[in-house]
């Protein structure tokens, strides 16, 4: 019997924009990749100036937890999560089966701080949300244009016979938005039913080389680059699909950071490759996709912008780990067609998402049947 990761997202670094509340009541649900006999929930505070306590934490399979089970630790309900620390709740007995998703809900009776942040906007497969009162009663809503976000919850190993390839969607909120993630996760549960995992590490505004400039708080949310949390991540993914590049040519447009060369950015990639390829993994990435902003979102830089992510975008073609999304988004004119646009001519609507997905599956299936068979 092995522990095997059936759902992870990981919390990112909100300190610069802490949410503080008198007391929490917070349901989320998660959907699992893989089935299991017993469970072990992990928890984080690792970005927390403080502790952080808990009344207790349920899990139910059933959104109106009619069926909910107290999760201690150490045999306990109230619980403690060290600062700068994650922890594992106590391994229960509760069969798990992929696809169906698990609701989990964490309650605190005083005033704390919370900066582990994660959050999705598409709510089919990931959902949260958050009352203010202890005893308040959350409701999930199924609106994709809202955001919907959680603390300290990073997901669940269960325990089982067989071992599973390991899926990584890595890189910025074109992943973390849930759009990508769903449509991907998806497609896993109905042609590869409890046989890979996937996870989601990706953080909205990361870029692929450079760090987060902290020109305002929003912008010091967006962390380190993705090179950089490569190098201490501590997952080896038989598969990474990284989505990486365009905050890179957009963050100096909006921020004090300096501009990019595009000679810094191909050797970006060339590393990431080396990276993935030293943890005997296989990377898809998915090029910048087609010309963004129509309007005004890139300021008076957006044409120079665009013309950055089509150079790019040819560079990127010649490699066999580079995955073309931009002629299946793109309308007449090559910028992102309406029907798959968010909003905000930047990301991508639920269908976006799923064309997105489509032109990464073909080159995926290709790498699992390998590691499957």
């Amino acid at each position: 019997m092995n522990w095997e990761i059936s759902y992870y997202q990981t919390p990112h670094d909100n300190r610069a924009q802490p949410f503080k509340y008198q007391e929490l009541a917070q349901v989320v649900k998660l959907t699992p990749f893989l089935s299991g006999q017993a469970i072990q929930i992990l928890m984080t505070n690792v970005y927390g100036k403080t502790p952080l306590k808990f009344k207790r934490l349920l899990l139910a399979d059933r959104e109106d937890f009619s069926n909910a089970v107290l999760v201690p630790k150490n045999g306990v309900a109230e619980f403690v999560i060290p600062q700068g620390q994650s922890i594992g709740m106590d391994a229960i007995t509760f069969p798990v089966k992929a696809g169906q998703p698990l609701y989990f809900r964490l309650e605190a009776d005083q005033p704390q701080t919370y900066v582990d942040l994660a959050s999705t906007y598409d709510p089919s497969l990931v959902n949260a949300s958050i009352n203010s009162r202890v005893t308040g009663q959350p409701h999930l809503r199924d609106k994709w244009h809202q955001r919907k976000s959680w603390f300290s919850l990073a997901g669940f190993r269960v325990l089982r016979e067989n071992s599973a390839p390991l899926v990584e969607l890595a890189g910025d909120s074109l992943i973390e938005t849930g759009m990508v993630a769903a449509a991907l996760g998806k497609h896993l549960l109905t042609n590869y039913p409890d046989q890979v995992t996937m996870i989601n590490t990706a953080i909205s505004g990361s870029q692929l080389v450079c760090d987060s400039p902290t020109d305002t708080p929003l912008f010091a949310t967006f962390g380190p680059s993705l090179l950089h949390r490569l190098t201490q991540s501590t997952w080896r993914p038989q598969v990474m699909i990284a989505s990486a590049g365009g905050n890179d040519l957009m963050m100096p447009l909006i921020s004090s950071q300096k501009p990019v060369p595009m000679a810094e950015l191909e050797a970006g990639f060339e590393q990431l490759t080396r990276l993935v390829k030293q943890r005997r993994g296989k990377l898809l990435v998915p090029n910048l996709g087609p010309k963004r902003a129509k309007d005004a979102a890139y300021g008076g830089g957006k044409a120079k912008v665009n013309q950055a992510r089509e150079q790019l975008n040819k560079w990127l073609g010649q490699f066999p780990w580079a995955v073309d999304v931009t002629n299946v988004l793109s309308d007449d004119q090559g910028f992102l067609a309406s029907q798959y646009d968010f909003g905000d001519h930047l990301h991508l609507s639920p269908a976006g998402g799923v064309a997105f997905a489509d032109a990464l599956i073909p080159q995926l299936d290709q790498l699992l049947r390998e590691r499957i068979l």
